[in-house]
């Protein structure tokens, strides 16, 4: 009986959608997508529908990949970097296949078979030497800025974690910072706590001598707001924007995620386990082993090198 409610629903919505545009189906699916996901996840749906806007007005069965190539085609000349426009096609695969199953009103997905050119510049992820954190942190004049790049480099929490850090996480006694929610846009414009990126985001990680050094002499200025925040800015996306024009101003082109990456990078380059790395960044091992694999090649060259001298 249910199976058979099922059938005859997702029957009437067929017909209902037929003819449907591709920018009225986008309405429907993010209608959907609402109810199980946050609003980050709903932006992130609608800044790539933009980057499509030559579809809105086709019907969604009269799509094809030529259609879906030509978005492509701009986005390239445009100047956007590969991983962005596969996250951006990513997105927009999802819709279609929303379309297929259940609504059956195309019977493949048009985004397929695409031509992508390779990305002219690198696009490895930047990471800075140590001596270069150093001097970083130390054309930083920016007290606030000053303290969040220490805690990206140092603890690798991202600019989201950093905003949401309150100072009861913080625990000087024992080293260590809790992780337990981040700052971000609850509703459209308003912003507040809430839940972590995701499961594995929850997570202690140690704080070096100088970053307690640091938190302690920053502590004594008494600057807070009623959330009792570590560091008070109104949105993410804008404090990472504003750190780089910092980090441009100080000779390094480098944003507040590179710094997060340049933690990572340091614990791996010095053999700590990918496991533990993982868990400091709040990744997943798969993840963590996929994004530092070329540190882990230097390391096995490294040792490729010492056994070499151990059995020559």
């Amino acid at each position: 009986e249910d199976l058979k409610e099922n059938f005859e629903l997702t029957k009437d919505m067929t017909i209902e959608y037929e003819g449907i545009t591709f920018k009225d189906f986008f309405m429907v699916y993010v209608k959907q997508k609402e109810i199980q996901n946050e609003l980050s996840t709903i932006k992130n749906l609608e800044y790539a529908a933009k980057k499509f806007a030559k579809l809105d007005s086709i019907k969604l069965e009269d799509i094809k990949s030529l259609h879906v190539q030509d978005c492509v085609n701009d986005m390239v000349k445009e100047g956007l970097t590969l991983s962005s426009i596969k996250t951006y096609l990513k997105n927009i695969k999802t819709l279609f296949n929303y379309a297929i199953d259940p609504h059956k009103l195309i019977a493949e997905n048009p985004v397929r078979k695409l031509l992508i050119p390779e990305d002219k510049q690198d696009e490895k992820k930047k990471a800075l030497t140590v001596s270069e954190l150093n001097e970083l942190l130390s054309k930083i004049n920016n007290e606030k800025f000053y303290i969040a790049t220490l805690i990206a480099s140092k603890c690798g929490l991202r600019a989201s974690e950093i905003l949401g850090l309150t100072w009861d996480c913080v625990d000087f006694k024992n080293g260590l910072i809790t992780v337990n929610k981040q700052w971000k846009e609850i509703s459209r414009g308003q912003y507040g706590l809430g839940a972590v990126k995701k499961k594995n985001s929850n997570r202690d990680i140690p704080m070096p001598p100088h970053v307690i050094k640091e938190l302690k002499k920053y502590k004594k200025t008494g600057i807070t707001d009623l959330n009792n925040r570590v560091v008070i800015y109104s949105s993410a996306d804008n404090f990472s924007r504003v750190a780089s024009s910092h980090y441009e101003r100080a000779g390094f082109n480098v944003t507040l995620h590179d710094l997060r990456h340049t933690y990572a990078t340091m614990l791996v380059a010095n053999g700590v386990d990918f496991k533990t790395v993982a868990k400091f960044l709040g990744h997943d091992v798969e993840m963590t082993l996929k994004v530092y694999s070329h540190v882990n090649d230097d390391m096995i060259c490294k040792a490729t090198n010492i056994v070499n001298q151990i059995f020559k």
